[in-house]
């Protein structure tokens, strides 16, 4: 009896180099857009401290005219170096009876230059009473 075998190709079992070559491009690019991300992310925290920061010289500002004497009350301006090497400028206007009488109305302007060059700046009002 004859007996007839066949060839049986060998299943190739693993990844072509063309495979792994198209696998580490997707996960570079996939790396590259996290670091990016990372970026964006670390400027955008970095530009919320700076805008905290000048809130709270702008309202310590507030507090200090508010209990200073009514008629101390008048237009200036004063510079702060923060403790991250940026100076913050507060400039303050005094309308005298506005918006009545015997009130004065303090608009403040904290402006800055971001660590890129970007000029910033926030503005609080308030009322003060006589």
């Amino acid at each position: 009896m004859i007996r007839f075998v066949k060839n049986k190709k060998k299943e190739k079992k693993g990844f072509t180099l063309i495979e792994v070559m198209i696998a580490i491009l997707i996960l570079g690019v996939g790396m590259l857009a996290m670091a990016l991300l990372q970026v964006t992310a670390i400027r955008g925290g970095s530009f919320a401290n700076q805008v905290t920061q000048a809130s709270i010289y702008g309202q310590d500002k507030i507090e200090e005219l508010k209990n200073a004497s009514y008629s101390a009350v008048t237009n200036g301006n004063d510079a702060i170096q923060s403790g991250n090497g940026i100076t913050y400028t507060r400039t303050w206007t005094v309308t005298n009876d506005s918006p009545y009488v015997g009130a004065k109305t303090v608009n403040l302007t904290v402006s800055w230059t971001g660590p890129e060059g970007q000029n910033r700046s926030i503005q609080l009002s308030t009322i003060i009473h006589q």
